[in-house]
């Protein structure tokens, strides 16, 4: 981050809470640079930083639709459990389960939802490993919301031959084991931040919700 501010960059994307760190104290340390920071409220950031945008989404509403369309999908193969499986427990993690949660309720009342978390981003055969005892246990859905990791999670499903959901953007290329993908926008929110930039109207100190 710093090798970036000292280059002059006018704007500077981090992505995620592991980076929220990183962003606070380059932040600080270069207050006539912008930055923005996907998945992680402004407001968290130690010390304030004032060029600083939070980027934050309402995963909770693509979880919801996923959610219900798996309920349903569960019920169409003559079952009542699907699952999710998460990264670590962040509140983007939390609130697309939520979502999930609470779609699966609205579509079939008294579906059965299993979720864990891998605690980890890229170790696809954690997640497999809990897909594996997810389906195991009754699960015909399963959602991935754990990254690179999560790919573990879908590859399960395909081989077991239950459906799969796919997180942040279209992972239908996967297969078609991959009934769907919950979107939440995240190039759409980069690219206004960076068009913010462009026309000099990008205010820090805040979070734009999308």
């Amino acid at each position: 981050m710093s090798t970036l501010a000292r280059q002059e960059y006018d704007l500077i994307i981090g992505v995620g809470f592991a980076q929220g760190d990183a962003i606070a104290a380059t932040a600080k340390k270069f207050p006539d640079t912008h930055f923005a920071i996907v998945d992680v409220d402004q407001a968290f950031l130690k010390g304030n930083p004032q060029n600083v945008r939070g980027l934050l989404f309402k995963e909770q509403e693509a979880g919801y639709l996923v959610g219900y369309l798996g309920a349903l999908e569960a019920k169409r193969s003559g079952a009542a459990s699907i699952s999710a499986v998460g990264g670590f427990k962040e509140p983007p993690v939390d609130r697309f389960i939520a979502g999930y949660r609470a779609g699966a309720e609205a579509a079939v009342p008294g579906t059965k939802v299993r979720w864990d978390y891998s605690q980890d981003w890229e170790d696809q055969a954690k997640c497999k490993e809990l897909a594996l005892n997810q389906i195991a246990a009754g699960s015909k859905v399963v959602f991935q919301v754990a990254g690179a990791c999560g790919l573990g999670a879908l590859s399960a499903a395909q081989d077991e031959k239950v459906w799969g959901i796919g997180v942040d953007a279209d992972q239908s290329f996967l297969g078609d084991h991959v009934r769907t993908s919950a979107m939440k926008g995240v190039d759409i929110a980069v690219f206004l931040t960076i068009q913010s930039q462009l026309d000099d109207t990008f205010e820090g100190g805040q979070n734009a919700a999308f």
